[in-house]
């Protein structure tokens, strides 16, 4: 019963996201947004909300959850393979410093902004962390679909968001310990550190070593179902050693596809993942909207809309005046 309630539950949510994408293209909108509408509209929360004595068309949320977060292991891997380590080497300097800047500046206003809005302290810590990050599965996406990935500014971009994704491991970390017991524990801190370090250093040397070496054989066979498995092999095993050592599946997921994309497979590589990284994506995007409680509107859109404001214009000036600093036009 339960694999009907499942199987029901994803052909609800890929028609949903059929229609929606084929809706939102005819208008010349981003997919994305679609797909967002169409978690909401059939998530466990707004058709209960509108008609008590009807329930969601889709029920098992924390299977579905499960399948999204493998679809964000797939999508950061295409980022991977989109944005190769050589690519990103090239503004390497120039992301570390924007993103720092940024990150900083981010963090403040939010604390600032949680404590204008009367929060305690720890709240106002928890809000400047929140808003410090962006979601590369968003932004990506949205590059690759208006045809923008080969920018300049868009290699920036996901140099940057690079540098969030590895300092919010850092800072999930310290905010751990602040929520648990009021205080981060240093030695714990540098410990998760170390092992990102040692994780990134150790992935690109004996990747580096690797894959390429495992691409050329695997090619040899002349089977893009060979290549497929091969791929998402990698893929997964390095997002499990990153989920292992209490760091990221997603980096883990980014890390050897970024590897992969200096291979001189990379192209067949991505050729191949393609479709397979857009279902999932689909499947991911749709779960986010489904995530999302109209009742909780009322009481929260005010404080959600300074917040939202000042995420806009900080993340703006911020990181339009660190490019500056960084020494682009």
């Amino acid at each position: 019963m339960e694999e009907v309630t499942l199987l029901r539950d994803i052909a609800i949510i890929m028609l949903s996201a059929g229609a929606v994408t084929l809706l939102f293209r005819r208008l010349h909108q981003p997919p994305i947004l679609g797909y967002l509408i169409a978690g909401l509209i059939i998530g466990p929360f707004t058709i209960p909300l509108v008609y008590s004595e009807i329930s969601a068309p889709v029920h098992d949320i924390d299977t579905i959850r499960h399948l999204a977060d493998l679809g964000l292991v797939l999508l950061l891997f295409g980022l991977g393979l989109e944005f190769s380590w050589s690519k990103i080497r090239q503004v390497g300097t120039s992301v570390l410093l924007i993103g720092g800047i940024e990150i900083l500046t981010m963090i403040s206003l939010g604390y600032g902004l949680g404590r204008a809005l009367g929060w305690a302290p720890t709240e106002a810590v928890f809000l400047g962390a929140a808003l410090h990050i962006s979601s590369s599965a968003v932004i990506v996406k949205i590059l690759r679909d208006s045809g923008r990935l080969e920018f300049l500014s868009s290699k920036l971009i996901v140099g940057i968001l690079v540098v969030e994704d590895f300092a919010a491991v850092a800072i999930i970390a310290i905010l751990s310990g602040i929520g648990s017991t009021g205080t981060a524990d240093i030695g714990e801190i540098g410990e998760l550190m170390l092992r990102l370090v040692v994780f990134i250093v150790s992935s690109l040397v004996v990747g580096a070593l690797l894959v390429p070496r495992i691409m050329k054989f695997t090619h040899r066979f002349h089977s893009k179902e060979a290549m497929l498995i091969t791929s998402l092999g990698l893929c997964f095993g390095m997002a499990l050693i990153g989920d292992l050592l209490e760091l990221s599946a997603a980096i883990g997921a980014f890390l050897v596809g970024a590897i992969i994309a200096d291979t001189e497979h990379s192209e067949e590589v991505a050729e191949i993942i393609t479709p397979l990284r857009d279902m999932f994506a689909a499947l991911f995007f749709v779960t986010i909207g489904m995530l999302i409680d109209l009742g909780d509107f009322t009481e929260f859109i005010l404080p959600a809309l300074i917040v939202t404001a000042v995420f806009l214009l900080g993340k703006t000036i911020a990181n339009t005046t660190a490019t500056f600093i960084a020494g682009y036009d």
